[in-house]
């Protein structure tokens, strides 16, 4: 089930913005970068038991740079959002169903997520930062579940 077949995106804050450069590299140097990207969801309270339920998921992406020349990494970058999506559609999905079905949003929220992390690079001094903008379904690029995977960031 995709879940934006049935929700909307209604709200969308910044909660988390960290980032720790733990040594310079050499001008021009590339660097590879892991990311991790974490969702989860929780139930909003409802007051009235006409409506059709909304729920907040809450969005980490985590950025750990490094260089094959050495064994720490270069910068640590992390990225949180908090969001809140409202069904508009179908009977009301409950919280064991819209869990099971949490990972459909990603697509969503990614872009998000790494507009954030872009502008937290830059800030942090590196440039020329390629991320990819979208996930497809059969990218193995970022998962929603726990595991890094190597991107290129210079």
């Amino acid at each position: 089930m995709n879940l934006l077949d049935h929700f909307f995106l209604q709200h969308f804050q910044v909660s988390l913005l960290q980032a720790e450069l733990l040594r310079v590299s050499r001008e021009g140097a590339m660097q590879d970068a892991k990311l991790e990207m974490n969702l989860t969801p929780r139930l909003m309270e409802m007051d009235s038991g006409d409506r059709l339920p909304s729920y907040q998921v809450s969005a980490r992406l985590i950025c750990v740079g490094g260089s094959a020349e050495d064994s720490n990494p270069a910068f640590n970058a992390r990225i949180g959002i908090e969001t809140v999506y409202q069904q508009t559609s179908g009977d009301p999905i409950d919280i064991s169903e819209f869990t099971s079905h949490h990972a459909s949003l990603a697509r969503q929220i990614y872009p998000l997520l790494a507009q954030e992390l872009r502008g937290l690079l830059t800030r942090m001094g590196l440039s020329d930062i390629q991320l990819p903008f979208d996930l497809n379904s059969g990218s193995r690029k970022i998962r929603v579940s726990p595991g890094e995977v190597p991107e290129r960031v210079h």
